[in-house]
Protein backbone atom coordinates (compact mmCIF):
# COMPACT_ATOMS: atom_id res chain seq x y z
CA UNK A 1 0.00 0.00 0.00
CA UNK A 2 1.49 3.67 -1.14
CA UNK A 3 1.49 5.84 2.04
CA UNK A 4 0.51 9.66 1.16
CA UNK A 5 2.98 12.03 1.72
CA UNK A 6 1.82 15.03 -0.07
CA UNK A 7 4.81 17.33 -2.20
CA UNK A 8 4.09 20.85 -3.99
CA UNK A 9 6.23 19.01 -6.68
CA UNK A 10 6.18 15.52 -8.75
CA UNK A 11 9.42 13.66 -7.15
CA UNK A 12 8.92 11.03 -10.84
CA UNK A 13 10.32 14.01 -13.06
CA UNK A 14 13.48 14.72 -10.93
CA UNK A 15 16.83 14.11 -12.64
CA UNK A 16 19.17 11.98 -10.63
CA UNK A 17 22.34 14.45 -10.68
CA UNK A 18 23.32 14.04 -7.06
CA UNK A 19 24.44 11.35 -4.83
CA UNK A 20 25.20 11.07 -1.24
CA UNK A 21 26.60 7.88 0.64
CA UNK A 22 25.84 7.46 4.20
CA UNK A 23 22.01 7.91 4.16
CA UNK A 24 21.35 8.13 7.88
CA UNK A 25 19.07 10.26 9.79
CA UNK A 26 21.69 13.19 9.93
CA UNK A 27 21.53 13.10 5.70
CA UNK A 28 17.50 12.62 5.90
CA UNK A 29 17.04 15.69 8.02
CA UNK A 30 19.91 17.90 6.45
CA UNK A 31 21.08 17.94 2.77
CA UNK A 32 17.78 16.03 2.22
CA UNK A 33 16.24 18.85 3.06
CA UNK A 34 17.93 21.70 0.99
CA UNK A 35 17.28 19.73 -2.02
CA UNK A 36 13.60 19.55 -1.00
CA UNK A 37 13.63 22.84 -0.46
CA UNK A 38 15.41 23.72 -4.43
CA UNK A 39 12.49 21.47 -5.65
CA UNK A 40 10.14 23.57 -3.86
CA UNK A 41 11.34 26.22 -5.30
CA UNK A 42 11.76 24.73 -9.24
CA UNK A 43 15.37 23.80 -9.11
CA UNK A 44 15.31 20.34 -8.60
CA UNK A 45 17.87 17.62 -8.29
CA UNK A 46 17.08 14.31 -7.16
CA UNK A 47 19.10 12.24 -5.20
CA UNK A 48 21.10 8.58 -5.47
CA UNK A 49 21.55 7.28 -1.73
CA UNK A 50 23.94 4.66 -1.08
CA UNK A 51 24.65 2.65 2.03
CA UNK A 52 27.40 0.28 2.30
CA UNK A 53 26.36 -0.77 6.44
CA UNK A 54 23.09 -1.43 7.80
CA UNK A 55 20.80 -0.67 8.39
CA UNK A 56 19.12 -0.92 4.99
CA UNK A 57 16.43 1.30 4.28
CA UNK A 58 15.55 1.46 0.42
CA UNK A 59 12.70 -1.38 0.95
CA UNK A 60 11.36 0.68 3.76
CA UNK A 61 11.57 4.26 1.14
CA UNK A 62 10.23 1.75 -1.78
CA UNK A 63 7.34 0.95 0.32
CA UNK A 64 6.34 4.67 1.38
CA UNK A 65 6.94 5.99 -2.34
CA UNK A 66 10.31 7.04 -1.61
CA UNK A 67 9.15 9.54 0.91
CA UNK A 68 9.35 10.08 3.99
CA UNK A 69 8.89 13.24 6.66
CA UNK A 70 10.97 15.49 8.66
CA UNK A 71 9.42 17.00 12.34
CA UNK A 72 11.47 20.17 12.70
CA UNK A 73 10.24 21.45 16.56
CA UNK A 74 11.84 23.31 19.18
CA UNK A 75 9.36 24.64 22.64
CA UNK A 76 7.50 27.40 20.63
CA UNK A 77 7.06 25.31 17.12
CA UNK A 78 7.07 22.77 15.21
CA UNK A 79 7.17 21.90 11.35
CA UNK A 80 6.30 18.63 9.75
CA UNK A 81 7.34 18.51 6.21
CA UNK A 82 7.43 15.66 3.02
CA UNK A 83 10.73 14.94 1.36
CA UNK A 84 10.76 13.19 -2.08
CA UNK A 85 14.11 14.21 -3.31
CA UNK A 86 15.46 10.56 -2.31
CA UNK A 87 14.57 9.12 -5.60
CA UNK A 88 16.73 5.53 -4.90
CA UNK A 89 18.78 4.35 -2.28
CA UNK A 90 20.89 1.04 -2.68
CA UNK A 91 22.31 -1.15 -0.41
CA UNK A 92 25.64 -2.72 0.17
CA UNK A 93 24.21 -5.56 -1.97
CA UNK A 94 23.48 -3.54 -4.89
CA UNK A 95 25.54 -0.72 -4.70
CA UNK A 96 27.90 -1.85 -7.35
CA UNK A 97 25.31 -1.61 -9.54
CA UNK A 98 24.32 2.00 -9.23
CA UNK A 99 23.84 4.31 -12.01
CA UNK A 100 27.03 7.28 -11.59
CA UNK A 101 26.54 8.15 -15.14
CA UNK A 102 24.83 11.64 -14.70
CA UNK A 103 25.84 11.97 -11.32
CA UNK A 104 28.22 15.24 -11.03
CA UNK A 105 27.71 16.21 -6.91
CA UNK A 106 28.35 13.57 -4.29
CA UNK A 107 28.18 14.23 -0.71
CA UNK A 108 29.33 11.80 2.03
CA UNK A 109 28.37 11.48 5.74
CA UNK A 110 30.02 8.21 6.37
CA UNK A 111 31.05 9.02 10.12
CA UNK A 112 35.08 9.85 11.34
CA UNK A 113 36.01 6.25 10.95
CA UNK A 114 34.97 5.81 7.37
CA UNK A 115 37.78 7.49 5.69
CA UNK A 116 39.69 4.26 6.90
CA UNK A 117 42.40 6.95 8.05
CA UNK A 118 44.57 7.24 11.19
CA UNK A 119 42.95 9.85 13.65
CA UNK A 120 44.47 13.42 14.21
CA UNK A 121 46.07 12.65 9.84
CA UNK A 122 45.39 12.17 6.38
CA UNK A 123 47.30 9.15 6.07
CA UNK A 124 45.69 6.17 5.19
CA UNK A 125 45.17 3.12 7.49
CA UNK A 126 46.26 0.43 5.50
CA UNK A 127 44.88 -2.07 7.55
CA UNK A 128 41.61 -1.09 7.37
CA UNK A 129 41.57 -1.26 3.56
CA UNK A 130 43.36 -4.75 3.26
CA UNK A 131 41.12 -6.97 2.07
CA UNK A 132 39.54 -4.01 -0.34
CA UNK A 133 43.25 -3.73 -1.85
CA UNK A 134 43.24 -7.28 -2.55
CA UNK A 135 39.99 -7.47 -4.20
CA UNK A 136 39.84 -3.71 -5.44
CA UNK A 137 36.69 -4.30 -7.81
CA UNK A 138 34.99 -6.05 -4.57
CA UNK A 139 35.21 -3.25 -2.09
CA UNK A 140 33.82 -2.88 1.03
CA UNK A 141 34.29 0.44 2.45
CA UNK A 142 33.19 3.67 1.43
CA UNK A 143 37.24 4.53 0.41
CA UNK A 144 37.56 1.49 -1.80
CA UNK A 145 34.13 1.93 -3.15
CA UNK A 146 34.56 5.23 -4.07
CA UNK A 147 37.89 4.81 -5.83
CA UNK A 148 36.19 2.09 -7.44
CA UNK A 149 33.30 4.37 -8.99
CA UNK A 150 36.31 6.61 -10.06
CA UNK A 151 37.94 4.24 -11.66
CA UNK A 152 34.94 3.11 -13.54
CA UNK A 153 33.76 6.73 -14.69
CA UNK A 154 37.63 7.08 -16.04
CA UNK A 155 37.52 3.97 -18.19
CA UNK A 156 34.10 5.22 -19.15
CA UNK A 157 35.57 8.86 -20.44
CA UNK A 158 33.50 9.84 -17.63
CA UNK A 159 33.14 14.04 -16.84
CA UNK A 160 34.07 15.36 -13.65
CA UNK A 161 32.62 15.17 -10.82
CA UNK A 162 32.77 16.79 -6.97
CA UNK A 163 33.01 14.45 -3.98
CA UNK A 164 31.83 16.42 -0.81
CA UNK A 165 32.60 15.28 3.18
CA UNK A 166 29.96 16.30 5.34
CA UNK A 167 31.44 14.41 8.44
CA UNK A 168 32.90 16.01 11.40
CA UNK A 169 36.55 15.67 10.64
CA UNK A 170 38.81 18.41 10.64
CA UNK A 171 39.48 19.29 6.77
CA UNK A 172 37.22 17.10 5.71
CA UNK A 173 37.99 17.37 1.97
CA UNK A 174 41.37 17.25 2.49
CA UNK A 175 41.54 13.62 4.35
CA UNK A 176 38.97 12.27 1.43
CA UNK A 177 41.45 13.62 -0.94
CA UNK A 178 44.18 12.42 0.66
CA UNK A 179 42.93 8.72 1.45
CA UNK A 180 41.59 8.07 -1.68
CA UNK A 181 44.86 9.53 -3.49
CA UNK A 182 46.91 6.83 -1.64
CA UNK A 183 44.43 4.17 -2.03
CA UNK A 184 44.40 5.12 -5.80
CA UNK A 185 47.68 4.86 -5.61
CA UNK A 186 47.77 1.06 -4.75
CA UNK A 187 44.62 -0.13 -5.95
CA UNK A 188 44.37 1.77 -9.73
CA UNK A 189 47.95 3.81 -10.45
CA UNK A 190 45.95 5.15 -14.19
CA UNK A 191 43.46 6.71 -11.55
CA UNK A 192 45.92 9.28 -10.17
CA UNK A 193 45.86 11.82 -13.00
CA UNK A 194 42.60 11.57 -14.43
CA UNK A 195 41.33 12.45 -11.02
CA UNK A 196 43.89 15.30 -10.22
CA UNK A 197 41.87 17.12 -13.32
CA UNK A 198 38.90 15.48 -13.41
CA UNK A 199 37.78 15.60 -8.93
CA UNK A 200 37.38 18.26 -6.67
CA UNK A 201 37.36 17.79 -2.91
CA UNK A 202 35.79 20.90 -1.33
CA UNK A 203 35.82 21.17 2.88
CA UNK A 204 32.77 21.29 4.00
CA UNK A 205 30.61 22.64 7.30
CA UNK A 206 26.77 20.99 8.12
CA UNK A 207 24.96 21.79 11.54
CA UNK A 208 22.03 20.45 12.77
CA UNK A 209 21.14 18.51 16.06
CA UNK A 210 19.55 15.33 14.80
CA UNK A 211 19.26 12.80 17.69
CA UNK A 212 19.03 8.99 17.91
CA UNK A 213 15.03 8.35 17.06
CA UNK A 214 13.00 6.88 20.35
CA UNK A 215 9.86 5.65 20.77
CA UNK A 216 8.70 9.20 22.14
CA UNK A 217 10.13 11.33 19.14
CA UNK A 218 8.53 8.56 16.84
CA UNK A 219 5.22 8.55 18.06
CA UNK A 220 5.56 12.60 18.13
CA UNK A 221 6.14 12.27 14.48
CA UNK A 222 3.75 10.24 13.30
CA UNK A 223 1.28 12.32 15.26
CA UNK A 224 2.04 14.94 13.27
CA UNK A 225 2.37 13.28 10.29
CA UNK A 226 -1.03 11.86 10.40
CA UNK A 227 0.31 8.08 9.75
CA UNK A 228 3.47 5.52 10.12
CA UNK A 229 6.84 6.90 8.83
CA UNK A 230 9.35 4.26 9.00
CA UNK A 231 12.38 6.05 8.78
CA UNK A 232 11.23 9.95 9.05
CA UNK A 233 13.53 12.04 11.73
CA UNK A 234 12.60 14.56 14.42
CA UNK A 235 15.64 17.40 14.18
CA UNK A 236 15.57 20.82 15.67
CA UNK A 237 14.48 23.79 13.56
CA UNK A 238 18.14 25.14 13.03
CA UNK A 239 20.28 23.97 10.06
CA UNK A 240 23.28 25.02 8.10
CA UNK A 241 25.63 24.39 5.80
CA UNK A 242 28.82 26.25 4.53
CA UNK A 243 31.02 24.42 1.39
CA UNK A 244 33.98 25.98 -0.39
CA UNK A 245 33.46 27.00 -3.38
CA UNK A 246 35.75 24.65 -5.28
CA UNK A 247 33.77 22.28 -8.20
CA UNK A 248 34.97 20.20 -10.89
CA UNK A 249 31.49 20.28 -12.67
CA UNK A 250 27.48 21.44 -12.54
CA UNK A 251 25.92 21.06 -9.06
CA UNK A 252 22.66 21.64 -7.75
CA UNK A 253 21.97 25.81 -7.13
CA UNK A 254 22.53 25.63 -3.18
CA UNK A 255 22.75 29.27 -2.84
CA UNK A 256 18.85 29.27 -3.46
CA UNK A 257 18.54 26.51 -0.52
CA UNK A 258 20.65 29.09 1.62
CA UNK A 259 24.08 27.16 1.99
CA UNK A 260 26.87 29.47 2.40
CA UNK A 261 29.56 28.86 -0.33
CA UNK A 262 32.78 30.19 0.26
CA UNK A 263 36.81 30.68 -0.19
CA UNK A 264 37.14 29.51 3.11
CA UNK A 265 35.37 26.85 5.34
CA UNK A 266 37.94 26.98 7.98
CA UNK A 267 36.76 29.65 10.78
CA UNK A 268 33.44 28.28 9.80
CA UNK A 269 34.24 24.93 10.87
CA UNK A 270 36.61 25.63 13.87
CA UNK A 271 33.62 27.86 15.05
CA UNK A 272 31.36 24.91 14.97
CA UNK A 273 33.63 22.50 16.53
CA UNK A 274 34.55 24.42 19.17
CA UNK A 275 31.50 26.30 20.55
CA UNK A 276 28.80 24.11 19.84
CA UNK A 277 30.32 20.54 19.09
CA UNK A 278 32.74 21.49 21.88
CA UNK A 279 30.07 22.18 24.34
CA UNK A 280 28.24 18.88 23.09
CA UNK A 281 31.56 17.08 24.09
CA UNK A 282 32.00 18.83 27.03
CA UNK A 283 28.46 18.08 28.51
CA UNK A 284 28.88 14.29 27.31
CA UNK A 285 31.74 14.22 29.70
CA UNK A 286 30.73 16.57 32.68
CA UNK A 287 27.10 15.51 32.18
CA UNK A 288 27.77 11.73 32.42
CA UNK A 289 29.83 12.47 35.72
CA UNK A 290 26.86 14.15 37.28
CA UNK A 291 24.35 11.63 36.45
CA UNK A 292 22.79 13.35 33.09
CA UNK A 293 21.73 10.79 30.54
CA UNK A 294 20.97 13.64 27.57
CA UNK A 295 22.21 16.45 26.26
CA UNK A 296 19.08 18.51 27.62
CA UNK A 297 19.12 16.99 30.54
CA UNK A 298 22.83 18.51 31.17
CA UNK A 299 22.10 21.79 29.25
CA UNK A 300 19.47 22.43 31.76
CA UNK A 301 21.26 21.70 34.95
CA UNK A 302 21.56 24.93 36.74
CA UNK A 303 25.61 24.64 37.43
CA UNK A 304 26.15 22.76 34.27
CA UNK A 305 24.10 25.70 31.94
CA UNK A 306 26.36 28.29 34.32
CA UNK A 307 29.90 26.46 33.51
CA UNK A 308 28.62 27.01 29.31
CA UNK A 309 29.44 30.64 29.83
CA UNK A 310 33.11 30.31 31.23
CA UNK A 311 33.90 27.23 28.85
CA UNK A 312 32.84 29.24 25.66
CA UNK A 313 34.32 32.60 26.72
CA UNK A 314 37.79 30.61 26.79
CA UNK A 315 37.20 28.55 23.62
CA UNK A 316 36.23 32.00 21.76
CA UNK A 317 39.44 33.07 22.58
CA UNK A 318 41.13 30.74 20.50
CA UNK A 319 39.23 31.62 17.39
CA UNK A 320 39.25 34.37 14.47
CA UNK A 321 35.70 35.53 14.09
CA UNK A 322 33.83 34.57 10.17
CA UNK A 323 32.76 37.14 8.02
CA UNK A 324 28.92 37.83 9.37
CA UNK A 325 28.93 35.96 12.40
CA UNK A 326 29.16 37.27 16.14
CA UNK A 327 30.80 34.60 18.38
CA UNK A 328 28.94 35.47 21.87
CA UNK A 329 26.06 35.23 19.66
CA UNK A 330 27.03 32.15 18.41
CA UNK A 331 27.93 30.59 21.78
CA UNK A 332 24.76 31.87 23.29
CA UNK A 333 22.17 30.16 20.56
CA UNK A 334 24.42 26.77 21.30
CA UNK A 335 23.32 26.36 24.82
CA UNK A 336 19.83 27.59 23.81
CA UNK A 337 19.92 24.72 20.81
CA UNK A 338 21.02 21.95 23.65
CA UNK A 339 18.46 23.05 26.27
CA UNK A 340 15.36 22.39 23.08
CA UNK A 341 13.31 20.26 25.22
CA UNK A 342 12.22 18.14 21.84
CA UNK A 343 15.60 17.51 21.31
CA UNK A 344 17.12 14.59 24.21
CA UNK A 345 20.23 13.39 22.39
CA UNK A 346 22.01 10.59 24.20
CA UNK A 347 25.09 11.40 26.10
CA UNK A 348 26.34 8.07 25.08
CA UNK A 349 25.61 9.00 21.65
CA UNK A 350 27.95 11.73 21.85
CA UNK A 351 30.29 10.36 24.03
CA UNK A 352 31.03 7.47 21.26
CA UNK A 353 34.06 8.02 19.46
CA UNK A 354 35.28 10.83 21.78
CA UNK A 355 38.93 10.13 20.61
CA UNK A 356 38.37 11.30 17.48
CA UNK A 357 35.72 14.07 18.36
CA UNK A 358 37.87 15.06 21.75
CA UNK A 359 41.33 16.33 20.02
CA UNK A 360 39.59 19.08 17.37
CA UNK A 361 36.73 20.50 19.78
CA UNK A 362 38.93 20.12 23.16
CA UNK A 363 42.66 20.03 23.07
CA UNK A 364 43.55 21.82 19.68
CA UNK A 365 42.08 25.28 21.55
CA UNK A 366 44.23 24.28 25.07
CA UNK A 367 46.83 24.05 22.62
CA UNK A 368 46.29 27.15 21.30
CA UNK A 369 46.05 28.91 25.12
CA UNK A 370 48.97 27.17 26.32
CA UNK A 371 50.85 28.06 23.22
CA UNK A 372 49.98 31.73 24.17
CA UNK A 373 51.12 31.13 27.73
CA UNK A 374 47.47 31.29 28.83
CA UNK A 375 47.57 27.94 30.28
CA UNK A 376 45.04 29.37 32.84
CA UNK A 377 42.92 29.98 30.93
CA UNK A 378 42.29 26.53 29.28
CA UNK A 379 40.71 25.57 32.85
CA UNK A 380 37.33 24.65 31.19
CA UNK A 381 39.25 21.92 28.25
CA UNK A 382 41.38 20.71 31.25
CA UNK A 383 37.76 19.60 33.17
CA UNK A 384 36.74 18.45 30.03
CA UNK A 385 39.85 15.61 30.06
CA UNK A 386 39.59 15.40 33.48
CA UNK A 387 36.14 13.78 33.21
CA UNK A 388 36.61 11.67 30.03
CA UNK A 389 39.67 10.67 32.02
CA UNK A 390 36.97 8.87 34.33
CA UNK A 391 34.70 8.23 32.02
CA UNK A 392 36.72 7.01 28.88
CA UNK A 393 36.42 3.01 28.85
CA UNK A 394 33.08 2.90 29.97
CA UNK A 395 30.48 1.16 28.02
CA UNK A 396 27.13 0.79 30.63
CA UNK A 397 24.20 1.10 28.79
CA UNK A 398 21.93 4.24 29.59
CA UNK A 399 17.81 3.96 29.83
CA UNK A 400 17.50 3.70 25.87
CA UNK A 401 20.26 1.27 25.54
CA UNK A 402 22.34 3.37 24.55
CA UNK A 403 26.08 2.16 24.87
CA UNK A 404 29.35 4.12 24.26
CA UNK A 405 32.03 3.11 22.47
CA UNK A 406 35.45 4.42 21.39
CA UNK A 407 38.55 2.96 19.94
CA UNK A 408 40.49 3.88 22.72
CA UNK A 409 37.79 2.50 25.36
CA UNK A 410 39.94 -0.71 26.12
CA UNK A 411 43.28 1.17 26.92
CA UNK A 412 41.03 4.20 29.28
CA UNK A 413 39.82 1.38 31.08
CA UNK A 414 43.14 0.15 31.75
CA UNK A 415 44.83 3.26 32.74
CA UNK A 416 41.91 4.06 34.91
CA UNK A 417 42.44 0.63 36.56
CA UNK A 418 46.20 1.00 36.82
CA UNK A 419 46.03 4.57 37.95
CA UNK A 420 43.13 4.25 40.67
CA UNK A 421 43.37 6.72 43.07
CA UNK A 422 46.58 8.69 41.45
CA UNK A 423 45.09 11.32 39.61
CA UNK A 424 48.70 12.80 38.48
CA UNK A 425 49.09 9.21 37.45
CA UNK A 426 45.60 8.58 34.90
CA UNK A 427 46.19 12.84 34.26
CA UNK A 428 49.53 12.10 32.59
CA UNK A 429 48.17 8.82 30.96
CA UNK A 430 45.04 10.60 29.23
CA UNK A 431 47.06 13.25 28.36
CA UNK A 432 50.09 11.21 26.79
CA UNK A 433 46.86 9.69 24.41
CA UNK A 434 48.64 9.35 20.71
CA UNK A 435 45.63 11.45 19.37
CA UNK A 436 46.08 14.66 22.17
CA UNK A 437 48.79 17.11 21.01
CA UNK A 438 52.09 16.57 22.66
CA UNK A 439 51.49 20.68 23.79
CA UNK A 440 49.37 19.24 26.56
CA UNK A 441 51.46 16.71 28.44
CA UNK A 442 54.37 19.14 28.38
CA UNK A 443 52.66 22.12 29.77
CA UNK A 444 53.07 21.42 33.87
CA UNK A 445 50.98 24.11 34.40
CA UNK A 446 47.64 22.26 32.09
CA UNK A 447 48.49 19.23 33.95
CA UNK A 448 48.33 20.35 37.34
CA UNK A 449 44.50 21.30 36.23
CA UNK A 450 43.44 18.16 34.85
CA UNK A 451 45.00 16.38 37.80
CA UNK A 452 43.45 18.58 39.91
CA UNK A 453 39.94 17.73 38.50
CA UNK A 454 40.29 14.25 38.28
CA UNK A 455 41.11 14.57 42.18
CA UNK A 456 38.20 16.59 42.79
CA UNK A 457 35.60 14.59 40.71
CA UNK A 458 36.75 11.53 41.47
CA UNK A 459 36.06 10.57 44.90
CA UNK A 460 32.67 13.15 44.43
CA UNK A 461 29.06 11.66 44.20
CA UNK A 462 27.01 13.57 40.79
CA UNK A 463 25.59 15.98 42.89
CA UNK A 464 28.40 17.07 44.69
CA UNK A 465 30.18 17.17 40.95
CA UNK A 466 27.62 19.51 39.87
CA UNK A 467 28.20 22.07 42.38
CA UNK A 468 31.97 21.81 41.86
CA UNK A 469 31.58 22.85 38.51
CA UNK A 470 29.27 25.54 39.36
CA UNK A 471 31.75 26.54 41.71
CA UNK A 472 34.37 27.07 38.88
CA UNK A 473 31.63 28.77 36.57
CA UNK A 474 31.13 31.35 39.49
CA UNK A 475 35.36 31.89 39.93
CA UNK A 476 35.31 32.90 36.36
CA UNK A 477 32.20 35.05 36.09
CA UNK A 478 34.27 37.29 38.78
CA UNK A 479 37.34 36.77 37.64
Amino acid sequence: MTVPFPLPYDPDTLKITAAHIGVGAFHRAHQQVYYDDLARLGAPSGVMGINLTPPDISGTLAAQNGRYAVLSEDATDSECRAIGTLRHLHDASKAALAPWDDITFVTLTITEKGYCHHSGTRDLDLQRVAADLAAPERPVTAIGYLAWMLERRRRSGGAPITLASCDNVPQNGRVLESVLEDYARRAFPELLPWMDSHVRFPVSMVDRIVPAMTPEARSRLETALGHADGIGVVAEPFRQWVIEDSFAADRPQLERAGVQVVPDVGPYVRMKYRLLNGLQSAYAELGRLCGCTSSHEASTQPDLAAWAAAFHASQASTLDCPAGEDLAAYGRTSLQRLQNPRIHHPLNQIASDASFKLPQRIAEPAETLIARGDAARAEPQAMVLAAWALNGGGTAPDAEGFRMSDPLADRMAADRARFDADAAGLAGAVLSLPVLPRTLAGSDRFRGLVERWIGRFGGAEPGARAALIGECARENMHA
